[in-house]
């Protein structure tokens, strides 16, 4: 992929240490090698080969039975908007962690550092998620899930809870962190009505812009959608409270996305918006525009803008239009 996600970055050396208590053992998350990752920083947002996560520990409340009763090596939930995650106990075996990374669950870019997931939308998972199930029995691998949009048979609710719980837990515990950085954005950050309005009149062809504000994560949340990235725009997007964007749409209704980048004082993260009319997986999309990180200033970031990523964005969208 031509750019490299946010380093230290919007992923960050900010990775979410979290400890909630609980009566039931602790889970581990994977890192995208399918281990349970060292402790340390890392560069989460950054792809399969290049991540060493911090370890996340979580003790989350099991709902089948008392507190000693063993949690299962693997649960499985889904989330209607990233798809089929997968949580493994902290005594799991090393056969579990490569049986997942076997059947295709992976750690992408844009979603919370130790979580890996299966994109439900492909067509086949139910039928790839059926193999892996015979897989782990076979194997004599613990398996517990609830996935009631894939199978007939949903599964057990406890293991939907316990995924839902960790990934509600982790979305509220970033925001929260990251409040002050949304102040301090939005006190210190750049001028980005006046940068925006620099940029349309730098970039080649005619250009128009808008400021959007995102009152609250929420609103900010509903918007990720409309990205069309999975490097720093989404990782930023997705870790960091974001105040507010400049979009500003050009020719052939190509719109690029401008926000203040997170933790680098004088700069902004441009990326590209998903296009108008034509469904597509944008954000798993390995062929997506990648955003990048240019001066918060009109005249450089225009030329940066213009020779890197305005080229690839053209590109992207002609393979969409005329497929």
């Amino acid at each position: 992929m031509p750019e490299p996600a946010e380093q230290s970055t919007p992923h960050r050396s900010q990775q979410q240490n979290l400890e909630l208590r609980s009566t039931s053992e602790p889970l581990e998350l994977l890192d995208h090698t399918g281990h349970v990752p060292d402790d340390g920083g890392s560069p989460a947002g950054a792809s399969s080969s290049d991540i060493n996560s911090t370890r996340t520990s979580l003790a989350l409340f099991d709902t089948d039975g008392p507190a000693d009763k063993p949690m299962p090596a693997i649960s499985l939930g889904d989330h209607d908007q990233i798809g089929v995650i997968a949580l493994t106990s902290n005594d799991a075996p090393a056969a579990a962690h490569t049986l997942l990374t076997d059947h295709g669950f992976w750690r992408p870019r844009g979603v919370f550092g130790s979580i890996l997931i299966h994109d439900r939308y492909d067509h086949d998972v139910p039928a790839r998620l059926t193999r892996f199930l015979a897989d782990a029995d076979r194997q004599g691998i613990g398996v517990e899930y609830h996935l009631p949009r894939i199978f007939a048979d949903a599964g057990s609710p406890a293991a939907g809870k316990r995924v839902e719980d960790l990934w509600r837990d982790n979305q509220q515990r970033e925001y929260r962190r990251s409040q002050r950085e949304a102040v301090r954005i939005a006190t210190s950050g750049s001028d980005l009505e006046s940068l925006a309005h620099g940029l349309c009149h730098r970039l080649p062809g005619e250009w128009v812009s808008c400021i959007t504000d995102f009152a609250d994560p929420d609103s900010q949340l509903d918007f990720f959608d409309d990205l069309w990235d999975n490097a720093s725009l989404a990782s930023a997007w997705m870790q960091f409270r974001v105040p507010r964007a400049a979009i500003l749409t050009g020719p052939n209704r190509l719109e690029l996305v401008v926000i203040d980048r997170p933790l680098h004082r004088g700069q902004v993260l441009v990326g590209a918006r998903s296009l108008h009319g034509i469904t597509h997986d944008y954000f798993g999309d390995d062929n997506a525009p990648h955003a990048i990180a240019v001066p918060a200033e009109a005249v450089r970031a225009a030329h940066t803008v213009s020779r890197r990523l305005l080229p690839r964005y053209r590109q992207a969208a002609r393979r969409l239009r005329n497929p």
